[in-house]
C-alpha cells in the first residue's frame, strides 16, 4: 500500500453497525452479511480487522449505511486523497480502472504508487481517470500534484535547479544550458520529457533568474547611493525580500515545471484555445468540430471549464465556442511555458478585454487546414496590441 495512503478502518464499520439504522433498525453482522452477499464471518473479520475488503465490498457497505465511502478509511487529517483512495472510494479494483482507462496495469501502477504519467500520454489520461471515478479532473490533478513521490521528485529537481542557477550568477557568462548537459539530463529524467523540451523550459527559467539576480544586484547599488533614510529602509526591505526569492526559486521552479507538464494540454488542445484566444466568440464548422472532438480536444477543454459551447439558432451547419475569463487568463498566464512545449504552435500578441462580437466564419475551411496550423488563420491587424 503506498505510503500515506488511507486504510479501510474496521472501528468505524462496527461503529456504524452498532449506531445506525437501516430500514428503522441496528444490523446484525448476519443481517449485514445477507445484504452484502457473503457470510457472517467474514463481516465480522471485517470488524476484527483479520480481513481486509475489497474497495468495491468498501462501496456496498457505504451504500448500506448511506455514508461516503471515504467515511469507513482511516482519517488523513491534512492531507490530500491520493489517487489509490479515490479509486478505492469509487470500488473499483486497480485492474478494474486500469482497464476502463485503457492502460496496462503497470502504466496504472507507476501513476498510482509514483505519480507517473506514462511517457507517451497524449495528455487526455487524467480525464479518463476524472470521467471513469465521476470526479472533476483538478481533483485528479490535485492528487497527482500532492503524490509523496511528486514531493521527493520536487526536491531532486530543485537541487538540480541550483546547480545550474548557480551558473547564472557568473558575470559575463551566457546563462544557457544545452541539451546535453549532464545535470539537465538528470532532470529531463525525473520529468520523463525529451531533453530538448526541458532544456526550453530550463533556460526560460534561468533567463528570468537571471534577471532576479540583476535586480538584487541594482537594489544593493542604489541602496548605497540613498538620499534619504527611508528611501535606504525600502531599499534594505527589496534587497531582503529579492535574497529570499533567489533562494527559493529553485523549488517554485520545479513545482511549477512538474505541476505544468502533467496539466498541460495536448498541442491540439492548446492550438485551438489560441484560435479561441481573440475578442469575440469563433464559430467552427460541423467538420473542423467533429474533428477536434476526434482527437478529445473539447472534452478535455471542457473537463477544465474552458469553454463553453452553444449551436447557432437556426441552422446545424455551425457551433459557437466561448473562451471563459478565467480561462484566458490561465492561459495567458501560461503563454511562455506552452510555447516551450510547443514551440511550433505561435501565438500573435493578443488584447486581453474580451468583447462579444462575433467572427465572420470561414466556410471555406477544411480540417485539415485548421489542424495544420495558423497559415489558414485571418491576418492580424496592423494596428498595435498590448501584449499578454
Amino acid at each position: 500500500m503506498a505510503r500515506g495512503t488511507a486504510r479501510f478502518d474496521a472501528g468505524i464499520l462496527r461503529k456504524l453497525r452498532a449506531s445506525r439504522k437501516v430500514d428503522g433498525r441496528h444490523l446484525s453482522a448476519a443481517e449485514l452479511a445477507r445484504l452484502l452477499k457473503t457470510s457472517k464471518a467474514r463481516v465480522l473479520a471485517y470488524e476484527q480487522g483479520t480481513s481486509v475488503p475489497e474497495p468495491k465490498r468498501v462501496a456496498q457497505m457505504a451504500q448500506v449505511f448511506n455514508v461516503h465511502p471515504r467515511e469507513l478509511y482511516q482519517a488523513r487529517t491534512g492531507k490530500a486523497d491520493q489517487i489509490k483512495d479515490l479509486r478505492c472510494y469509487a470500488g473499483l479494483t486497480a485492474a478494474e480502472l486500469a482497464t476502463a482507462i485503457g492502460v496496462s496495469r503497470t502504466t496504472y501502477r507507476d501513476v498510482e504508487r509514483l505519480a507517473i504519467l506514462p511517457a507517451r500520454d497524449d495528455g487526455t489520461l487524467p480525464l479518463k481517470i476524472a470521467e471513469t471515478l465521476g470526479l472533476p479532473l483538478a481533483m485528479i490533478h490535485r492528487a497527482l500534484d500532492r503524490h509523496p513521490a511528486a514531493d521527493e521528485r520536487r526536491t531532486v529537481i530543485a537541487g538540480l535547479l541550483t546547480e545550474l542557477f548557480q551558473r547564472a550568477e557568473v558575470q559575463h557568462h551566457l546563462a544557457r544550458v544545452e541539451p546535453d548537459d549532464k545535470t539537465l539530463l538528470k532532470i529531463a529524467d525525473q520529468l520523463r520529457r525529451p531533453a530538448t523540451m526541458v532544456s526550453r523550459l530550463v533556460n526560460y527559467d534561468l533567463g528570468r533568474y537571471r534577471d532576479l539576480v540583476r535586480r538584487h544586484a541594482v537594489a544593493q547599488v542604489n541602496v548605497a547611493y540613498a538620499q534619504t533614510p527611508r528611501a535606504a529602509q525600502q531599499l534594505s526591505r527589496e534587497i531582503d525580500d529579492l535574497a529570499k526569492e533567489i533562494k527559493r526559486r529553485p523549488f517554485a521552479v520545479a513545482s511549477t515545471q512538474l505541476k505544468f507538464l502533467s496539466e498541460a494540454m495536448t498541442s491540439h488542445q492548446w492550438r485551438t484555445v489560441v484560435s479561441l484566444m481573440v475578442p469575440h466568440p469563433v464559430q467552427f464548422s460541423i467538420e473542423v468540430f467533429n474533428a477536434l472532438q476526434s482527437d478529445q480536444v473539447w472534452d478535455g477543454l471542457h473537463a477544465r471549464g474552458f469553454i463553453e459551447l452553444d449551436l447557432e439558432p437556426g441552422t446545424s451547419d455551425s457551433i459557437t465556442v466561448h473562451l471563459h475569463p478565467l480561462a484566458w487568463e490561465s492561459c495567458a498566464a501560461q503563454r511562455r511555458l506552452y510555447e516551450c512545449l510547443y514551440p511550433r504552435i505561435p501565438v500573435p500578441r493578443l488584447p486581453v478585454r474580451r468583447t462579444h462580437e462575433r467572427r465572420p466564419h470561414r466556410k471555406d475551411a477544411t480540417a485539415a487546414d485548421f489542424l495544420a496550423g495558423p497559415r489558414d488563420q485571418e491576418k492580424p491587424s496592423r494596428t498595435p496590441s498590448p501584449d499578454w
